[in-house]
C-alpha cells in the first residue's frame, strides 16, 4: 500500500502531551508497516488559543522520539520549513481554500449563512437548559431565503456558515477499531463550518485538508468520534471519497478517570528527562494496542511497525501507569550496552568506567535520574561519612574502626584482585580465620566504599573501584570513626 497516506494533526494550543504522542506513534507505525507516508499537519485555526512556540515544540518532540514525518513542517538550520507536495501544511495558511469550500456548500444548499448573535445563542442555551432540553442550535437562520441571506451579507452583517444537517434518518459509518457506528440525525445540530472571522472550524478544515492531502486513513483520538457523522456527510456533500476512520481509545488514569498531571498527563518532551525515548514509545504503544503475543519488549521502531495492526487496537480506554513505564524503562536501559547507556543517560563516565560501574547499578534503577544518582559514589573523589552509619546495628564504634583497619591491611597485601569472586573467597576465608564476623567487617566496608547502607555487592564495588581507591576509602572511613 505505497499510496497509503496518514496524518498527525495537532493543534499548537499547548505542548504535545502523551496522548498526542501515542496518536502520532500509531499513525507512524501504520504508515511504516505498509510503506506509506506519515504527514504532520498543524491545525491552528483556533487563533485565540494558539500558543507561540508550540509548533516548534511539536516538531522537536516528534524528532526527539524518532517519529520523523515524511511531509509537513520540519527543522532546517534551526528554522521551520515545510517539505512535501501537498502543502501548505499549516491551516492558517489555507484560509482561502476553506472560504471557497464553504461557499460551494452554501451554493449547493448543503450549508447556510447564520446571522445569530452571541447574545441570542446564549439566551437559547439558557432557555434549553431551563426546559431540560438538549443543547443545540435551533435552525432559525436555516429558514432564510438565499435572497435574504445574500442581502444581509452584502450589507456587511457578521455571520457564520453552518452545515444543514438532515432532520430525519441516520448515518452508519465504518470504523477500523469500533466497527459500524450509527448516528441519528435527530440528535445532531447544524454545526458551524466557517466562523465570522473567516477561519474554519475543525470540521470543515480537517475534511478539506484530508481530501486535498489525499489522506487514506484518519487515525485519531476517540474524542472526535461524535464528529464522525458530520465529517462523513461533508464528504458526501463535496462528492469526495472519504478515507477510512479509526478512533483510538482514551488514555485514562487509575480508577479509569481522566488522566491527571499526577498520574502522567504531562508534556511528552518532559519524559525524556527520566525515560529513554524507545521505552516511552514501547510503553504507550501497548496502551490500547495488543500484539496478541507474549511479547512486550520492542527495541526499535521497525519491530513495532512490523507487528502493529489496527485490528488489534482496543475499544476500551487504556490505563496509564507510571510503574509500568518504569518497568519498560528498566528493560530498555538493560538492553543497551553500558557505553551507549552512559551516553543517552548523560552519565559522565569514560567507556571503561561505564563498563565497570553501570552493570552493578542497572538493576536498582528505573529512571535515568536514578541511574545518574546511583553511580555518583563511584565517580566521587571523596565520600562524606556518617560515623553512626559505619557501625553495624548493635555494634561498637571501636570494633568497626578496628575491622576497617584489619581489612585495609589484608586487602593491601592480597593478590586476589583479579575478580570479585576471587576477592570474596579470599576475604571470607580471612574473616573466618581471624575470628571476626562477616557483618562486623563487611557492613563498615560497604559503607566505606559507597557511603550508603544499601549498595551493590561489596566485592563487586571493590573490583570496580580498583585496589588503590578501595584502600583509600577504607582508610578515610576509619578516620571518620
Amino acid at each position: 500500500m505505497s499510496n497509503l497516506r496518514v496524518r498527525f494533526a495537532p493543534s499548537p494550543t499547548g505542548r504535545l502531551h502523551i496522548g498526542g504522542l501515542r496518536s502520532a506513534l500509531f499513525n507512524y507505525l501504520f504508515a511504516k508497516k505498509h510503506g506509506g507516508t506519515f504527514i504532520l499537519r498543524i491545525e491552528d485555526t483556533d487563533q485565540k488559543r494558539t500558543v507561540p512556540g508550540m509548533v516548534e515544540d511539536i516538531v522537536d518532540t516528534l524528532q526527539a522520539y524518532g517519529l520523523v514525518p515524511d511531509e509537513g513542517p520540519t527543522r532546517s538550520d534551526g528554522k521551520l520549513v515545510e517539505r512535501g507536495d501537498h502543502g501548505p501544511y499549516t491551516q492558517s495558511q489555507r484560509l482561502t481554500r476553506y472560504v471557497a469550500a464553504a461557499k460551494q456548500l452554501v451554493e449547493q444548499g448543503s450549508a447556510y449563512p447564520c446571522f445569530c448573535t452571541a447574545e441570542r445563542l446564549r439566551a437559547l442555551r439558557a432557555s434549553q437548559k431551563n426546559q431540560h432540553l438538549p443543547p443545540g442550535y435551533d435552525g432559525l437562520c436555516r429558514t432564510l431565503t438565499p435572497t435574504d441571506a445574500h442581502a444581509r451579507i452584502a450589507q456587511g452583517e457578521p455571520h457564520v456558515v453552518r452545515f444543514a444537517m438532515p432532520k430525519d434518518g441516520e448515518t452508519v459509518a465504518e470504523d477500523l477499531v469500533r466497527g459500524q457506528v450509527t448516528f441519528k440525525y435527530a440528535t445532531l445540530e447544524d454545526s458551524v463550518l466557517l466562523k465570522a472571522d473567516g477561519f474554519p472550524t475543525y470540521h470543515l478544515a480537517n475534511v478539506v485538508d484530508d481530501h486535498d492531502m489525499e489522506i487514506t486513513q484518519v487515525i485519531r483520538a476517540e474524542e472526535w468520534l461524535p464528529s464522525l457523522a458530520l465529517h462523513v456527510l461533508l464528504y458526501q456533500a463535496f462528492a469526495w471519497n472519504p478515507p477510512q476512520f479509526a478512533h483510538l481509545p482514551l488514555i485514562l488514569g487509575p480508577g479509569r478517570k481522566k488522566l491527571s498531571k499526577r498520574d502522567g498527563a504531562t508534556a511528552a518532551a518532559d519524559y525524556r528527562r527520566d525515560y529513554l525515548p524507545l521505552a516511552v514509545l514501547n510503553f504507550i504503544a501497548l496502551l490500547g494496542w495488543n500484539p496478541k503475543t507474549d511479547r512486550e519488549l520492542y527495541l526499535n521502531l521497525a519491530e513495532l511497525a512490523a507487528d502493529f495492526d489496527l485490528a488489534k487496537v482496543h475499544k476500551a480506554g487504556a490505563i496509564f501507569s507510571l510503574e509500568k513505564l518504569k518497568h519498560f524503562n528498566r528493560l530498555h536501559m538493560k538492553a543497551l550496552a553500558p557505553t551507549e547507556l552512559a551516553k543517552v543517560a548523560d552519565v559522565k563516565l569514560t567507556p571503561d568506567e561505564a563498563n565497570r560501574y553501570l552493570p552493578l547499578v542497572i538493576d536498582r534503577a528505573t529512571t535515568l535520574s536514578e541511574l545518574q544518582a546511583l553511580v555518583q559514589f563511584f565517580t566521587a573523589a571523596t565520600l562524606t561519612y556518617d560515623a553512626t552509619t559505619l557501625v553495624p546495628k548493635g555494634g561498637d564504634k571501636a570494633v568497626a574502626q578496628s575491622a576497617l583497619q584489619a581489612l585495609h591491611d589484608f586487602w593491601q597485601g592480597s593478590e586476589a584482585w583479579s575478580s570479585a569472586a576471587g576477592l570474596k573467597t579470599a576475604s571470607l576465608n580471612w574473616i573466618k580465620k581471624s575470628g571476626l564476623t562477616n557483618v562486623g567487617v563487611l557492613w563498615p566496608a560497604r559503607v566505606a566504599l559507597t557511603g550508603q547502607r544499601n549498595s551493590p555487592d561489596v566485592f563487586d564495588v571493590a573490583i570496580a573501584l580498583g585496589k588503590e581507591r578501595s584502600l583509600q576509602r577504607l582508610k578515610a572511613a576509619q578516620q571518620a570513626l
